[in-house]
């Protein structure tokens, strides 16, 4: 009996906590402490590419009303999470991260829009060098200075200026004198207004009082950011038609080193058999809606785990679509641009070196002038009391690059797509280095056959490669 009353007072006790688990906290009451969410770490992802054609048209739809500040949110977003699970990692100090924003200049019904896309794709990608040069090179400059200065002597006419003061008014007496319809006359047309005698009695302005404080920060930053590639790139047009783009920018040491080494092995290169990606030709035509979101040079892998620089450039095409001629003549010199974007890119991997220079002013000033106006009743004072605000600000950055005697190079693709959401025309082309390509044109430019003693070999498969999207994450 005893044990029954101890089962049944148990269950009434558990019967008001189940409950409770099924009725709506208080408003008050505190959040529950739970576990995190597991943090995802930087690991290999699928190939894909940096946006999507779908993305871009889902994100239209979503009704956002300022460009600029959403990509600006999506790639500090991206950068914080990326930062955080190489710290996760233990990387934290290894791999460097920046990003930069830029706005099209130009609405999507104006015909060269898709080009004024691409300058704020460059925009956007200086803007990300610039922040990385500075995190990694910097001189600072300083400078405060402060004024004050009061005095009660008023201004004064000096004999010169009442002299003067006295010829015109002995000159305005002599034309009251004399007036009549036909002097007037005369004077206007010798170009003098008889009025000006009446409206401009002598007057000195004078400084009175003067506080002041200004301060000015310069910056310099110069060195040498090789090995940086864009990894990620954003854009959205919002509601008011407004375009922004935006582009993440990576680099370590590691990546630095393994360019340098692709640079110097002329294509005698390892595979690395736990790289292995895919083919590049497959990816590149099953993704040519989405090519016009890659921008740089990103470092691949083809199916065998060979290393590859693939290069995207793009340029656009500001011709009326009803005009044919003029629209396939604009294309083939889209694609001119194009490719020669694509080898910039290249280049700016293997050896870039900036330059950024700033300078800031930002002060205010505080005075008081008294003018003195001689009348016919002696002189007139009237005090004048002005604050200024001083903001002054100017940037300059300068990129440059130069790389000679590169080899294996070749065009993987070019093509032709409509933006979704401006309907304008954008072309591009890819540009890929493979080692086996290099090693094959080396032999064919000494004269050798493939297979001879001392000739490269050359296997095939250069245009194989693996993501767009994001590149093996163990290169950095």
């Amino acid at each position: 009996m005893k044990q029954q009353y101890l089962a049944a007072c148990l269950l009434l006790a558990m019967i008001p906590a189940a409950h409770a688990q099924n009725e709506p906290a208080p408003a008050n009451a505190p959040a529950p402490v739970t576990a995190p969410p597991p943090a995802a770490e930087v690991v290999d992802e699928p190939a894909a590419p940096a946006q999507t054609e779908l993305e871009i048209v889902k994100s239209a739809e979503r009704g956002i009303d300022n460009a600029h500040l959403y990509v600006q949110e999506q790639a500090d977003k991206y950068v914080r999470e990326r930062k955080a699970a190489y710290q996760r990692q233990g990387r934290g100090q290894e791999v460097f991260l920046q990003y930069g924003v830029a706005d099209v200049s130009r609405a999507p019904t104006s015909p060269d829009w898709a080009d004024a896309r691409n300058i704020a794709y460059l925009q956007a990608q200086t803007k990300a060098r610039e922040a990385l040069i500075k995190e990694l090179y910097i001189d600072i400059s300083s400078e405060v200075m402060r004024e004050a200065f009061k005095t009660s002597k008023e201004p004064e006419f000096t004999p010169e200026e009442l002299q003067q003061s006295s010829k015109l008014e002995a000159m305005f007496d002599k034309v009251v004198a004399v007036a009549d319809a036909s002097l007037s006359q005369k004077l206007v047309e010798l170009g003098v207004d008889p009025q000006e005698y009446n409206a401009a009695p002598p007057s000195k302005r004078k400084l009175m009082m003067r506080k002041a404080i200004s301060r000015t920060v310069g910056t310099r930053s110069r060195g040498e950011i090789s090995g940086a590639m864009i990894i990620r790139t954003f854009e959205i047009t919002d509601d008011n038609g407004k375009t922004a783009v935006a582009a993440v920018l990576s680099t370590s040491n590691k990546m630095k080193n393994v360019l340098a080494s692709l640079q110097e092995s002329k294509g005698h290169v390892q595979p690395e058999p736990a790289k292995r990606g895919i083919n590049l030709d497959n990816f590149l035509e099953s993704n040519k809606a989405n090519l016009m979101y890659e921008y740089g040079v990103k470092l691949l892998h083809d199916e065998q785990g060979y290393p590859m620089l693939v290069s995207f450039g793009m340029a656009g095409n500001s011709c009326n679509p009803v005009d044919y001629e003029e629209c396939n003549d604009n294309r083939d010199f889209a694609f001119i641009e194009a490719e020669q974007a694509a080898y910039a890119h290249i280049s700016e991997a293997y050896n870039l070196y900036g330059t950024v220079s700033a300078e800031v002013t930002t002060g205010q000033t505080r005075e008081e002038h008294a003018t003195v106006t001689k009348t016919d009743e002696g002189e007139e004072t009237v005090d004048e009391l002005t604050t200024n605000l001083l903001k002054e600000t100017r940037q300059m950055s300068r990129m440059s690059s130069s790389v000679k005697g590169l080899v294996g190079l070749q065009v993987a693709k070019r093509w032709t797509h409509k933006h979704p959401t401006s309907d304008r025309e954008i072309n591009g082309v890819v540009v890929a280095w493979h080692p086996q390509k290099e090693q094959a044109m080396r032999t064919f430019k000494a004269g050798k056959v493939p297979g001879q003693k001392g000739a490269a070999g050359y296997q095939g498969g250069s245009n194989q490669g693996a993501s767009l999207d994001m590149m093996d994450v163990s290169d950095f």
